[in-house]
């Protein structure tokens, strides 16, 4: 698959509430950090850790991808960044969430990607305003 595919079937199995097909991305032995920092290896591990929260706390849940940047590094791989908005319905974490992705992509298929939930930089580091303004991605866009 093409990087921009991956995206749109990434986002379509999300919407779907489809483990399996998410999973289908990666590589067999693929590694995903999730955002709460829990690394799962291989395909089998990956879709059913994602089937358990499309079952539990982002039931109904809706996935907004879009592709921030993508680079060639040689020998088959690409270096993929991309940005989401999830919104969840109901339950505790009902509401809007937005991430940031690095994948690298190899041959098509996904063998590393690391999920990390946005926020407000300033916030996080106590209303440190120039901190937030030195934000290579611009936190709050």
């Amino acid at each position: 698959m093409t990087t921009e595919e991956i995206i749109t079937e990434l986002e379509r199995a999300w919407n779907a509430g489809d483990g399996a097909a998410w999973a289908a991305c990666f590589a067999e032995d693929a590694d995903f950090v999730d955002v709460v920092g829990r690394i799962q290896r291989g395909r089998a591990t990956i879709a059913r850790e994602l089937q358990n929260i499309f079952d539990t706390i982002y039931r109904g849940s809706t996935l907004e991808i879009r592709q921030l940047s993508s680079r060639p590094l040689g020998g088959g791989f690409d270096l993929v960044h991309t940005a989401t908005v999830l919104s969840i319905p109901a339950g505790p974490l009902a509401g809007q969430v937005r991430g940031v992705q690095t994948k690298l992509v190899h041959d098509g298929e996904i063998v590393a990607f690391h999920n990390t939930i946005r926020g407000n930089i300033a916030e996080f580091t106590g209303h440190d305003a120039d901190l937030a303004a030195r934000s290579p991605l611009g936190w709050d866009s």
